[in-house]
């Protein structure tokens, strides 16, 4: 009864202290500089599950998955595998934005050489979560996006895991 009673006069209070905030302008920046809606389809191309771009071979030395991948996540196209490393930690491929694009919306980032291909790295601490992304050109309207979030890790270690697991993707890419 008495958290019943303490939740009843919460929920007044809290809806009279939002009220009177102060609205808050601009958009949020994600982390890593994804945005919730990428300029391409987002989807994968035909007969390419981007759930299977990182195998777990791939991602044994973080541990190996800890459950099913998150399809669609971070972005639609994309394929999330929870790492059991630690919590949060997690690797990612799938198809995303052109590198130009990336590149703008990430002014922070490096230019790179993945197999042969121009790629944008992009590493970004957050929450003691270090992120690398990196966007390899698939062609003029798509890339191949590979990210690793590691808890206490460096970017110069994160960036090295994640180069390994950019080749990986790559080579499960059909020939072009």
């Amino acid at each position: 009864m008495t958290v019943v009673r303490r939740c009843a006069l919460m929920v007044p209070m809290l809806l009279l202290f939002t009220a009177c905030a102060e609205p808050v302008t601009g958009e949020p920046v994600p982390a890593a500089g994804f945005r919730d809606e990428p300029t391409t389809s987002g989807s994968a191309p035909p007969g390419i599950d981007p759930c299977a771009l990182l195998a777990p071979e791939d991602l044994a030395a973080f541990g190996g998955p800890a459950g099913p991948p998150h399809l669609d996540q971070p972005v639609p196209g994309a394929c999330t595998h929870p790492l059991t490393s630690g919590p949060a930690n997690a690797a990612a491929a799938g198809f995303y934005d052109p590198v130009e694009a990336v590149t703008a919306r990430q002014p922070g980032g490096a230019a790179v050489d993945v197999e042969g291909r121009p790629a944008w790295l992009h590493c970004e601490l957050v929450d003691a979560h270090q992120t690398c992304t990196a966007a390899t050109s698939l062609g003029p309207d798509r890339s191949l996006l590979t990210a690793l979030t590691l808890r206490d890790a460096s970017a110069a270690d994160t960036a090295d895991h994640l180069f390994g697991l950019t080749t990986a993707a790559l080579r499960r890419l059909p020939p072009a």
